[in-house]
C-alpha cells in the first residue's frame, strides 16, 4: 500500500468534500495516485465461480436459427433444430392443368454465425414434416420437442459451411430463357418428387385457398443435421429464416398445353400467419460439465458457460465487506479479471464476447449499473468491457459502481452470472437474456484456480488518513 502526502488546501477540500457529500453515486470517480489518500490496489478479494444451467430460451421470431450437430471436447454433444412453416404466396392458388414437376427445393439462406468445424466435416441435413402446425400464439421454448414424421422428405450432404461464398443459381424465368444468378449464401436441399406431388402439385384445391387451411394441410418442415461420424466434430451454422423471401420452397414446374413453359412458385418461410421454433439441447455424458452440475457445492478449478441454453458461471465475493475494514474508502476502479482455462481455446476459439448481470432477490436478472444507461455511472458498452483478448486469453469487466455499491449498502449482493453473447450489444435489455445468436462456449479458471488463470476481483481504492 502506497500513502502520499497532500498539501494543506487539498486535504482541507477533500475532508470537506467527503463530509458534505451525501450522493453515494458520487463515490469511485478516478483519483489521480498523485493526489489521492492512502491508495492502493486489492487482487485478494474472494472470487467464488460454479457452473450452472443455464435458463431456457423463448425461440419464436428469434434473429437467426442454429441447425447444427457439434460434438465438444469439453462440453460433450449439442444438437439444434428448427420447425418452421410455409407460408402461401396467395389465397386459391392453383397450378394449372397438367402440371408435371421439375424440381422442388428448400433455399436456407445462411447467417452470419457459425461455431464448429468449417471444413473438415460433412454434414447431411435432412428434412422431414411436422405432425402438428406451429401456433402463432403459442411461446415454444428451446427445450420443447417438435414432434416429426419418420419419412424423410430431403435431404443435402454439404461438405464445407461456406458463410461468405455467393452460388451460382440457374433462374427461371416465365416466357423467357432461364438465366444463371448469383445468389447470397444458402442451403438448397432438393425435396422429394413424391411428397411434393401428393401434397402440393396433385393435392385439393381447398388445401390451398386460404392460408389457414394451406397450414392445416401442411403442417411445417423440420430440419436437422444427422450426427457426425468419422470422428469429426461437425459444427453449428445459423440460418435468416425471418428476413423476407430469405428462406423459402421453391417449385418449379410445367404445364403441358399446347405449348411447354417451365413455372415456379415460392412458400416462404416465417411471416404473421406462420411461424419458427427451435429446439437446443445438450448431452454432457462423461464430461466434467456433467459432474460439476451432479455437486453443485463444490468448487472446481474451471468453471464453463455455453450459449443456445447451455451453461453459464456463477460468481459471487464472500468476503467483499472485508475492505469496509479499511475505513472510509473511495474505490477508484474495481475490475473481475477472467482467464481462459489453457488448452481450452482449441480447436474451437472462446466466445468472441462474454456479458456480465446481476440478479435482484428474486432472481431476475439486472444490468450492473456500470452498463445500466440509466445510471449516471454508466461507462458504456465498450468501457465495460466482456471482449475476448486473444493476446492475454482474457475477459475483463469493469464493475466499479457494483462495488461501490455494495461497500455503502445501497445494493445487496445476490449473484452475478457469466455468459456468452453476440459481439454487437446495441440492445442492452435483451443482451442480458440467455443467448440464441450465437454457440460458442469459454472454459474459465475459476476463483480455485492455479494462479495462471484464477478468476480474479481487483480493487483500486483510496483512503483517507486519520
Amino acid at each position: 500500500m502506497k500513502v502520499y502526502k497532500l498539501d494543506l488546501l487539498t486535504l482541507l477540500i477533500s475532508l470537506f468534500s467527503l463530509g458534505a457529500c451525501n450522493n453515494p453515486d458520487q463515490i469511485g470517480l478516478d483519483v489521480d495516485p498523485n493526489n489521492g489518500i492512502n491508495t492502493a490496489i486489492d487482487d485478494n478479494t474472494t472470487v467464488l465461480a460454479i457452473t450452472v444451467p443455464e435458463e431456457k430460451i423463448f425461440t419464436n421470431n428469434l434473429a437467426k436459427y442454429p441447425i447444427g450437430y457439434f460434438i465438444d471436447p469439453d462440453l460433450g454433444i449439442t444438437e439444434t433444430a428448427v420447425g418452421a412453416s410455409l407460408n402461401l404466396p396467395s389465397d386459391s392458388l392453383k397450378f394449372g392443368t397438367n402440371a408435371v414437376l421439375d424440381s422442388a427445393v428448400l433455399v436456407l439462406k445462411y447467417a452470419n454465425e457459425f461455431y464448429g468445424d468449417s471444413l473438415t466435416s460433412t454434414y447431411r441435413f435432412s428434412v422431414h414434416q411436422l405432425n402438428a402446425k406451429l401456433n402463432p400464439l403459442t411461446s415454444y421454448y428451446n427445450d420443447m420437442p417438435l414432434a416429426y414424421g419418420n419419412t424423410e422428405i430431403g435431404f443435402k450432404v454439404i461438405n464445407k459451411i461456406k458463410l461468405k461464398d455467393s452460388i451460382a443459381v440457374n433462374q427461371i424465368r416465365v416466357g423467357k430463357p432461364d438465366t444463371i444468378t448469383k445468389q447470397a449464401p444458402q442451403i438448397r436441399i432438393p425435396l422429394s418428387a413424391s411428397f411434393i406431388n401428393s401434397e402440393f402439385i396433385n393435392a385439393a384445391a381447398a388445401n390451398f385457398f386460404k392460408p389457414a387451411a394451406f397450414l392445416t394441410h401442411i403442417k411445417g418442415l423440420h430440419i436437422k443435421v444427422d450426427p457426425i461420424g468419422g470422428g469429426k466434430a461437425g459444427g453449428i451454422p445459423f440460418f435468416d429464416l425471418t428476413s423476407s423471401g430469405a428462406s423459402k420452397l421453391e417449385l418449379y414446374y410445367r404445364n403441358v398445353n399446347a405449348k411447354i413453359d417451365t413455372n415456379y412458385v415460392t412458400f416462404s418461410i416465417n411471416n404473421s400467419m406462420s411461424t419458427v421454433a427451435a429446439t437446443f439441447s445438450h448431452d454432457y455424458t462423461g464430461t466434467e460439465v456433467a459432474t460439476q452440475l451432479a455437486n453443485p457445492a463444490v468448487e472446481y478449478n474451471k468453471v464453463f458457460t455455453q450459449a443456445l441454453g447451455g451453461l453459464r458461471t456463477k460468481v459471487t465475493f464472500p468476503n467483499i465487506n472485508q475492505l469496509k475494514q479499511l475505513g472510509a474508502i473511495y474505490i477508484n476502479k474495481a475490475e473481475l479479471i477472467l482467464s481462459v482455462e489453457g488448452g481450452s481455446d482449441v480447436p474451437f476459439a472462446p466466445a468472441p464476447r462474454m456479458i456480465l448481470y446481476q440478479t435482484d432477490i428474486a432472481s431476475q436478472r439486472k444490468l450492473v449499473p456500470d452498463l445500466d444507461p440509466y445510471d449516471s455511472r454508466f461507462i458504456s458498452v465498450g468501457g465495460f468491457g466482456g471482449l475476448y483478448n486473444s493476446t492475454s486469453k482474457t475477459y475483463t469487466f469493469n464493475l466499479t459502481a457494483y462495488i461501490q455499491d455494495l461497500l455503502i449498502g445501497k445494493s445487496k449482493q445476490y449473484a452475478l452470472y457469466l455468459a456468452p453473447t453476440e459481439t454487437e450489444m446495441s440492445n442492452l435489455a435483451n443482451v442480458i437474456k440467455p443467448s440464441a445468436g450465437v454457440a460458442s462456449k469459454v472454459v474459465l479458471g475459476s476463483g480455485k484456480s492455479s494462479a495462471n488463470f484464477k478468476m480474479k476481483l481487483r480493487v483500486k481504492y483510496s483512503l483517507l488518513n486519520n
